[in-house]
């Protein structure tokens, strides 16, 4: 059998020799040509050279030397004109003419003849020097003409030099031609030479990449070839007609978790793999994948079937412990931990599968009451346990059913179940039939638990079309029932009707705070005695643009539920503070009353705000009033009497509001730091008829003298009412009967006046 690793690599040991020798034979060539090129530049840059040093510079020095043999010439005339001493200067002179023909001779021969004018002037200069002599040697010297010969002397020699001058000009160009063509040869050298360096690293370059690719082609080919070898999931290689050509030794593997001590790899393929193998041939399939259960095993098959290799290889996958853990995750993602039933999201998908189906049904959902007091005070793990037992008990009763159900846990105490049926009264039997079997206690951890449920339902299509509808609907029956506790409450679209108001409240009141919609009122406090005013009550109201007016009982119970109390109250603080500052330095001794509301006393920003709104306003806190309600000081009375203390520590004086509505202790009364108490109006508007409500106000006032305790009593509608808290020694009294709530300029008007 042929080696694959063999075949797999000659193709590319071949193609790299190949290329090596391609790049080898065109750096030869490369090379051969630069140096040809090289050698031809070389010889001319010679030549070049060698005229510049033997023609050139010679030519140079040559007409150097006549300029200065002619300069000389005639300098030793004239001083043989000055002197007339012939025996002197005559031989040099002679010397220097012979230099002079000489030299001539030597330039002519240079230039080859093209000097043909310096001879004549040679002539001219010999004349005139033979003249001067034969002149200057007479007995009578003929000084004029003396002076002429020198004259023609001078002039001859200048043309001499003009030539001269020009015949050095010219070779100096000739040499500086020269040297350029030698500096541009040599350049030409220098840059074919850099450019056959740079070929060279490129093509180096170009064959370490090729070689680098070719290499890693190499390995991974090797390692495609090792691959079915050593894959760890199952290869079987087959022909046409589905005969196992090979199977790598994961395949064997497989076979012997499904086939102990078996060699037969036909184990491994679906019973029906040959006919389905001859399907996908004629129907010219490619790839295929498909999934068998084969013993117990999940297997996933994925065939490539090689048509023109007239071979297919089959990959197989174990995917079973892979199949479990999905299973068990689609479980963990659709039941609850705790109680094994159905979760949330499970049941809306079989909600969904209702409304898809029309299929006609009710919605239950029950709540244990009073759930959070059971975990606070035994803690979440006895929470658990509870919730784990009352699903058993749920499950148990399902049995007891007449109509098909699915009970599902939702979240904390709250079960949901959908009850199947063609009569809607089958949900008030299911809900009567569980609320019946709660009356049993429940045993956890060897205790007995008995719990209430308040149950809502809505049905379907009746009371509504879609999933979140539905839940919806319910929810608000079940939160109605859990209102009134342990009860079962049907859905009616009244119940909605209070919610879906609150949105365009909640709208509109982050629209006032923009708009500034929002004003104070004042209603004057009154002494009980005199009736004059002693002070006011902050109240704050809302207009819109048209005029009219949101009541404080509408929007003030929306701005608590969606905490806009806090941006709410911070404005109404404000407001009362700079009141209470301009009733102040106007000389008017009021103090202002101001409500806290509950979110707004818990909020932990509190006590800074206080401390800024002082400062920011320069209030004196003695003038400001607090009012807090009874009941949401026992809420939490350890904490509220503490942020009390604080409060009362900045200046500020402090009123329960609403006294005798809640629930607070003597003992807890006499440690509040507390000034006044305010008797709610729900005693003092039946005072003058009901003896109960006389009673129980004579003993609010009579509490609060004894503790020092300033009394208000609101809510003073009647001069009788008025007159029985007078009696009573009630401190302050504030209503409709003194005055309604109005704007501080109105209240102005009847200071230190009685208000009646």
């Amino acid at each position: 059998m042929l080696n694959p690793h063999t075949l797999s690599n000659e193709p590319i040991i071949m193609s790299l020799t190949k290329r090596l020798w391609i790049s080898f034979t065109l750096v030869v060539t490369i090379g051969i040509a630069m140096s040809v090129v090289i050698q031809t530049s070389g010889k001319q840059a010679g030549i070049s050279s060698q005229n510049l040093v033997s023609v050139a510079l010679p030519k140079l020095d040559q007409i150097k030397q006549l300029r200065a043999s002619i300069t000389e010439h005639e300098r030793l005339l004239y001083e043989y004109y000055a002197s007339t001493i012939r025996e002197n200067l005559w031989p040099k002179i002679k010397r220097t003419e012979s230099n002079l023909s000489q030299q001539l001779m030597t330039i002519n021969t240079s230039f080859a003849g093209h000097v043909m004018t310096l001879p004549t002037l040679y002539a001219e200069i010999k004349t005139l020097q033979n003249d001067i002599d034969v002149n200057l040697v007479s007995a009578s010297t003929n000084w004029d003409k003396a002076r002429e010969d020198l004259a023609k002397l001078t002039a001859v020699g200048k043309q001499a030099e003009t030539i001269l001058v020009e015949l050095n000009h010219k070779v100096e160009q000739e040499a500086a031609e020269q040297a350029s063509n030698t500096q541009k040869q040599i350049q030409n050298i220098v840059e074919i030479v850099f450019i056959y360096t740079f070929v060279i690293i490129l093509i180096a370059l170009l064959m370490g990449y090729i070689t680098q690719v070719n290499i890693r082609k190499t390995a991974k080919r090797k390692a495609l070839a090792k691959f079915p070898e050593r894959n760890p999931n199952p290869v079987i290689s087959l022909n046409w007609h589905g005969d196992i050509l090979f199977a790598n030794p994961a395949s064997h593997k497989l076979l012997a978790t499904i086939e102990k001590d078996s060699e037969n790899l036909t184990l491994l393929l679906p019973n029906d793999f040959l006919p389905r193998l001859h399907k996908w041939q004629k129907d010219y399939e490619t790839l295929v994948h498909f999934e068998e259960v084969i013993g117990q095993h999940n297997l996933l098959f994925s065939l490539s079937l090689l048509r023109d290799l007239d071979t297919c290889h089959l990959y197989i996958e174990d995917v079973t412990e892979r199949k479990e853990a999905q299973h068990q995750l689609e479980y963990q993602a659709f039941h609850d931990i705790h109680t094994g039933l159905a979760n949330r999201r499970k049941f809306e998908a079989d909600l969904s599968h209702v409304i898809e189906h029309q299929i006609h049904c009710s919605i239950l959902l029950l709540s244990i009451d009073r759930f959070k007091f059971i975990t606070s005070s035994q803690g979440y793990h006895i929470g658990d346990l509870i919730i784990r037992h009352l699903g058993v008990r749920l499950l148990e009763m399902r049995e007891q059913f007449n109509c098909h159900v699915k009970i599902f846990r939702l979240e904390g105490s709250t079960f949901s179940i959908i009850v199947y049926h063609n009569d809607t009264g089958e949900v008030n039997y299911v809900a009567k039939a569980i609320q019946g079997a709660m009356d049993e206690a429940l045993f956890v951890n060897q205790h007995s638990y008995h719990l209430n449920f308040s149950m809502g339902f809505c049905h379907y299509p009746q009371d509504g079309n879609t999933t979140q509808e539905l839940i919806s609907n319910a929810h608000a029956a079940l939160i109605h029932a859990r209102l009134i506790g342990d009860t079962i409450e049907a859905y009616s679209a009244q119940l909605h009707e209070a919610e879906q108001s609150w949105l365009p409240i909640e709208r509109g009141m982050r629209e006032a705070l923009d708009l500034q919609q929002y004003t104070m009122f004042y209603q004057a406090k009154v002494d009980g005695q005199s009736g004059k005013i002693a002070g006011a009550e902050a109240l704050i109201r809302w207009f819109k643009d048209d005029g009219t007016m949101v009541s404080p009982a509408t929007f003030i119970p929306v701005a608590e539920q969606t905490g806009l109390i806090i941006q709410i109250g911070h404005w109404v603080l404000e407001q009362g503070f700079r009141q209470a500052k301009a009733f102040n330095q106007n000389g008017q001794n009021i103090q202002v009353a101001i409500n806290i509301s509950a979110r707004q006393f818990q909020y932990r920003h509190f006590l800074e705000q206080l401390k800024a709104l002082i400062e920011e306003t320069g209030v004196n806190p003695q003038h400001i009033e607090l009012e807090i309600t009874e009941s949401l000081i026992m809420e939490n009375a350890k904490q509220s009497i503490a942020i009390m203390k604080k409060i009362k520590a900045m200046g500020f004086a402090l009123a329960i509001d609403d006294f005798g509505t809640g629930y607070s202790s003597l003992s807890y009364l006499k440690q509040f730091p507390i000034d006044s108490l305010k008797i709610d109006q729900a005693f003092v508007k039946n005072l003058a008829s009901d003896e109960d409500d006389k009673s129980i106000v004579a003993a609010i006032i009579d509490l609060a003298q004894h503790l020092n305790l300033k009394t208000i009593a609101e809510g003073v509608e009647t001069h009788e009412q008025w007159a029985i808290l007078k009696e009573m020694n009630c401190d302050y009294i504030q209503g409709y009967y003194f005055s309604k709530p109005n704007r501080p300029e109105c209240l102005l008007e009847n200071l230190n006046q009685p208000v009646i």
